[in-house]
């Protein structure tokens, strides 16, 4: 009975400790984009990703082909997409900026299995 009493406290354990490592915590600051768009370009040298997210414009960003693929964010020179929240998100952002192109974002959350699960989503300078 010890034995399976020692056991199942170590399964639990095992669990939470892989639950909290597949929710690493990120905050990230870069070129928010849509995913349509981003997709030719997320194998670019972090200079060329960096260069064509900085260009990518407010316009494309808000047609509804790209709307609806979603969007992520280009920072320290790699891709991040986002949930379904960060999506909306992000298109809120589009909506509010004034800027038309160099949409710099700052994004809080949660990456999990290659996404980012979006809490906060900031317009950055």
């Amino acid at each position: 009975m010890k034995k399976l009493i020692a056991l199942s406290m170590l399964v639990v354990g095992l669990i939470a400790v892989s639950t909290v490592r597949a929710h690493e915590k990120v905050k990230l600051t870069g070129y928010v984009v849509d995913v349509v768009c981003a997709a030719d370009h997320t194998k670019d040298t972090p200079e060329d990703a960096t260069k064509f997210a900085a260009e990518h414009t407010k316009e494309c960003d808000l047609m509804e082909e790209c709307v609806k693929g979603g969007y992520g964010v280009f920072a320290d020179g790699k891709w991040y997409p986002f949930d379904a929240k960060g999506n909306t998100l992000a298109k809120a952002l589009f909506e509010k900026t004034a800027k038309k192109d160099h949409i710099k974002a700052t994004v809080e959350g949660m990456k999990h299995e290659g996404k980012i699960l979006v809490e906060r989503l900031t317009e950055a300078e």
